[in-house]
């Protein structure tokens, strides 16, 4: 296995990975590795769903939205998770079922009854990073350019060189802020149906009030922050006006073009990225009719590394309290079932 420098791209982190033996277990555990230490990795490969899928499952436990994953195990149930269970059912059914749980379809392509088969199916996408509500363990999403994907592009930013150009003092801030979210639909991806926004809505922030740590690390100790501003709903003890002043000040710094770099997608290709410290976007606008059809596959970094960055969810910051899944999940169904009554009510 080799690696070199992505091209067009200056940041520090990034990387191109060729010539890899797909059977070797160590080359396999080192790609990993990079993938936390890099952050965004391109592969100019054409592999297989299978080989991607296996790869990444030794990397660590498959990783479907939390939310979902209940939905589907029937953790939550009842008339008010009708519709979130039907839109999940319909997207994942071309999915070989051995890789349910991690794989998914991001394409305009429906079936007969004009029902969605894959995620984020329209529009434009802005900058976000996978279930970005929740302080998870690392993940990585592969994402594979399956077919059509010519003179489309996705768009990658690790936020790590934009902190290590904060002041000390600046710095030592942000490892002290815990951002509150709250979601709003048709900001990150406006045009959508009402089922699809309901699959990032609960994919993302499934109650308002979640609070994450706006600085990470990767499992690697790579430093950086969890930014995302369509959600962003002030810092915790702080006013809103004292929020936004101090958000703006960082994004300054994170939304720079030498810290993007831009996938102009042939057949084919992948990236891997990661999802703690790192952002992207598509700035392609798929319309309808539109067969650009991508592959992701979500997991785990925990069978690689054995620290507290690579430890999976267990409890969740709400409203200023921790809590045990189980109970944040009761937490959830609740707010669910008064959405719903005044949807019916409407």
């Amino acid at each position: 296995m080799k690696t070199r420098s992505l091209q067009n791209y200056s940041a520090s982190v990034g990387v191109e990975v060729y010539d890899i033996d797909w059977n070797c277990k160590e080359e396999i555990k080192e790609l990993g590795r990079l993938c936390s230490a890099h952050c965004i990795v391109f592969v100019n490969e054409n592999v297989p769903l299978e080989t991607l899928y296996g790869t990444m499952m030794e990397w660590g436990d498959p990783s479907r939205a939390f939310i979902h994953d209940a939905v589907i195990s029937k953790k939550l149930q009842g008339r008010h998770w009708r519709e979130l269970l039907l839109n999940l059912g319909w997207i994942n059914r071309e999915i070989d079922t051995n890789f349910k749980g991690a794989v998914s379809l991001v394409s305009y392509k429906t079936d007969e009854k004009n029902r969605p088969k894959g995620i984020f199916q329209n529009g434009e996408l802005d900058w976000h990073s996978d279930q970005f509500a929740f302080d998870d363990g690392q993940r990585i999403i592969g994402l594979k350019s399956e077919s059509s994907t010519e003179n489309s592009q996705t768009q990658f930013l690790c936020t790590h060189d934009a902190y290590e150009s904060l002041s000390s003092d600046m710095q030592s801030m942000v490892k002290e802020l815990m951002v509150r979210h709250k979601w709003v639909d048709n900001v990150v991806a406006p045009g959508l149906n009402s089922g699809q926004t309901m699959l990032i809505h609960y994919g993302s922030v499934p109650i308002d009030g979640m609070e994450t740590k706006l600085y990470r690390e990767t499992c690697t100790g790579l430093p950086g922050m969890k930014v995302q501003d369509h959600a962003f709903d002030g810092f915790v003890g702080m006013s809103i006006e004292e929020s936004n002043k101090i958000m703006k000040e960082i994004n300054k710094v994170v939304y720079k073009d030498e810290y993007i770099y831009t996938q102009n997608w042939v057949d084919g290709q992948l990236v891997f990225m990661d999802q703690e410290i790192t952002l992207h976007r598509r700035p392609t606008n798929v319309e309808e009719g539109n067969k650009r059809t991508m592959v992701r596959v979500c997991s785990y970094l925990n069978k690689i590394f054995d620290n507290d960055q690579s430890k999976r969810l267990s409890k969740v910051r709400y409203a200023g309290e921790m809590y045990d899944v189980d109970d944040f999940l009761e937490l959830v169904d609740e707010n669910r079932k008064k959405t719903f009554v005044m949807e019916c009510a409407a």
